[in-house]
Order: structure tokens, then sequence, then C-alpha cells
């Protein structure tokens, strides 16, 4: 196997902006000749080297920096500590991961500042350390930080992006052989395999490109729609990727089915009520719900796969509501004061299209619902108000329609007179 190491690689990923090259190494330049200076940090333009402190804490100080638009600061105080901590494979990863969010902190990514972290992410790629093949738990995040330093590459480079997509790839397909690595956790090398065929697909490889599709949907990678929507794979016979992601669709369906069946027959049923403010003005109440089935969100805008879950939910409403199915988000942005995160809430779902009510939440639903929660949290309610089915964390479509469309079906099996039992245990 090839590694990211190899030489015409290393040069590709020093050169990454074409013209803008030269640029780059001046600013790199420019930030490794003044490194010494910025580790006072006072206002940020401290004088003189205090060697007594952290390198991580200079990472963390260019981080505020960066979060109160004082970029160009952030990155100096940044390349201080990385003079001194690059030797630090952990140090390394989070300093690639910084520079990436500086890159994107004023909007339009910054090719100077990626090109930064690509270099950083080369030298240590070099040391072999990270490589999937030894230390898993290292390897895992620098992987994650491959990702999405080449995330934010991809629209200014297609070519270095399948670099690092391709560089990612291959510490997954390590991860996968390497004892250390939990094997419950095998689904999360799904999406980084799915970016090694980004990567075939843009070097004009089809047929590697499926094959590497097809590994991440054999370990567990089920966003079969977000293949069939990149336009990245427009350049593979669409037929065939139609073919591959049919067949593996239709038999991961077949596994969810039977999965729902299970899950909501081995549940214990619970009463849950809520008459909360909605973001659009009046109320969102369960009341306005019985007699229907009701798929309840509980999230926030700050949660990560909070948010990665949104798209799931918009098409559950707009492909089962002929079903009878409603869904409903509901904020928990701010329980203690959630009319303070109104404006927050509303915005966010006119921008993403949410397309079903959205309320804010209180600490009165989380005190009804057992256990410790966690954000996402899935209620599914079915037409007398009982919470039948729970689901903590992220769920992916399949999952949600699954358990979604088995209590639909009960509504549709029972009279309209009567009242579906609850099932026994």
């Amino acid at each position: 196997m090839r590694l990211f190491s190899m030489a015409c690689l290393i040069i590709l990923f020093s050169v990454i902006f074409d013209n803008q090259s030269a640029d780059a190494a001046a600013a790199q330049e420019s930030i490794a000749d003044s490194a010494g200076m910025y580790t006072a940090f006072n206002d940020g333009s401290g004088v003189g080297a205090d060697h007594a402190i952290p390198p991580e804490q200079m990472l963390q100080r260019a981080s505020q920096l960066g979060q109160n638009g004082k970029i160009q600061q952030a990155l100096e105080v940044a390349a201080a500590g990385y003079k001194r901590a690059q030797h630090d494979p952990s140090f390394v990863i989070r300093y690639v991961d910084l520079l990436n969010e500086l890159a994107t902190a004023e909007g339009e990514a910054d090719k100077k500042i990626l090109n930064v972290a690509i270099r950083a992410a080369n030298s240590l790629n070099k040391s072999k350390i990270c490589n999937g093949q030894s230390d898993a738990e290292m390897s895992y995040h620098f992987m994650v930080s491959l990702g999405s330093l080449a995330d934010n590459v991809v629209t200014l480079n297609e070519r270095i992006a399948a670099q690092l997509y391709a560089s990612q790839g291959k510490i997954a397909r390590n991860l996968r052989n390497n004892p250390g690595y939990p094997s419950e956790s095998l689904s999360v090398l799904g999406q980084p395999l799915v970016n090694l065929a980004k990567s075939r697909a843009i070097k004009s490889n089809p047929s590697a490109a499926v094959a590497a599709l097809t590994e991440a949907f054999e370990i567990g990678f089920t966003d079969f729609d977000s293949v069939l929507e990149d336009s990245i794979f427009d350049t593979v016979d669409q037929e065939s990727l139609a073919q591959v992601i049919e067949k593996h669709q239709a038999a991961y369906r077949t596994k969810v089915k039977q999965w729902s069946v299970n899950e909501i027959a081995n549940f214990q049923p619970f009463k849950v009520r809520y008459d909360v403010a909605s973001v659009d003005g009046g109320r969102v109440s369960s009341d306005n719900s019985l007699g229907k089935i009701t798929v309840v969100d509980l999230w926030a805008t700050w949660c990560p796969p909070c948010r990665q879950g949104i798209p799931h939910f918009i098409k559950l409403q707009k492909e089962l509501d002929r079903q009878g199915v409603v869904v409903v988000g509901i904020s928990m942005d701010d329980p203690e004061n959630p009319v303070g995160a109104v404006d927050a809430v509303k915005s966010f779902g006119i921008d993403n299209g949410i397309n079903y009510e959205l309320g804010m939440g209180t600490e009165a639903i989380k005190q009804q619902i057992p256990g410790q929660l966690k954000w996402p949290t899935t209620l599914f309610i079915d037409q007398t108000g009982t919470v039948r089915y729970l689901a903590q964390g992220y769920h992916d479509y399949e999952q949600l329609a699954a358990i979604t469309e088995v209590l639909a079906a009960e509504v549709v099996s029972t009279p309209s007179d009567q009242t579906a039992p609850l099932p026994s245990h």
C-alpha cells in the first residue's frame, strides 16, 4: 500500500494552491520567525519567551483569540506552541484542528492557513505513528482530522482534497484490521472509506470508487442518500452505483425492520405530556397529536449529532405524512430560559428548511423521561400519547422510519373506535 508520506505526495501537499503557494510559504516563515514572541498572553501580544507556559495552554489561548476574531494573533500563538511541541502527535493533531477552524472563522476558507495545516499534517504522517497500524486511538483522531481538513479543501482544490481523503481512507483500512481498535466501532470507519471513494472518483478511477463504497457499506455506512446526492460521484457509472446502493440498502432495511420490531417489543412504555411555546407563536402541545403517531425530536442547535439528524426528520415528515405521522422538534437549547433561544432556533429552522413544528423545551419535559438523557433524544409516541420507544443519540433515517412505520401500522390495523393496547412484557 502506498503511504501518505511518499515524496510526490509531500510535494503535492506542500504546494496545494498553485499560484498562492509562494505567499503561503512566506506566511509560514513569518509565523515561525515570530513564534517566540507570543507566550506571555495578556492581550495576545506578549513580549519575550516564557517557556514555562505549556504548549497545550498556548493552543487554548490561540483558540480564544480566534473566537474573538483575532485570527492573526491566534495563528502566531499557535505557531509558537507548534514550534515547541511538533514532536508530540497528540498536540499536532489538535494544532491541525485549530488551524482548520481558524481557516473558516471568517466565512470563506483561507488558503494560506489551510496550507500551514496541511504541512503540519503531512509532517505528522511521515512519522507513521498515526497510520492506523499501531496506536489505534491516536490514528483515529488523526483520521478524523484529515477528513475535516479535506472537507474544507475540496471546494478550493479537488486534487489535493483527493490526496487527503485517500490518506484518511488508508488509515481507516488499517484501523479495521488493527486489534487495538474496538470492533463495536467499525461502522465509524464508514465515512472515511466513503471519502476514499471520493478520492478515487476525483482521480477518475470509477471502479476503485465503487469498490471503496462497497467496503464502506459492508462495514456499516448507511447514509445512502448522501452518496447519491454527492456530485463527486457523477464520474462513476450511475447504473452501477445505483445497483450497489440498492443492494446494500435493501439488506439494511430488512435488518432494521427486524430490529425495530424487537426494540418496541422490549421497551417499557411511559406517558409524556408537553405544552411549550412555538417558535412561530402559539403553543406546541401533545394534546394536538392524539390519534396520530408523533415523533418528537429533543435537540439543540449547538449539538453536532442533533444537526446531523435534522435532514432525517425533514424526510420523515415528508415521506410519512400520508400515514398520519407528525414530527415535532423541541429545542433544548436552554430549557431554563427557553424564550431566550427562540430567535436562534427559528433562524436555524428557516436556514435548514425544517418542514415540521418547532417548540421550545423546558425542564418539565426532561423530568418526565426516565434515565440519564443525552441529545438528541427521540420519542416515538403512539396515538394514545404513550411513548413506545426512546432513541438516544444519532439514528439514521432507516432506523427512524422503521420504528415509526411499526407504530403507524398499528393505527391502520386498529378500529377507529378502539384504543391500541400496550404491548405485554
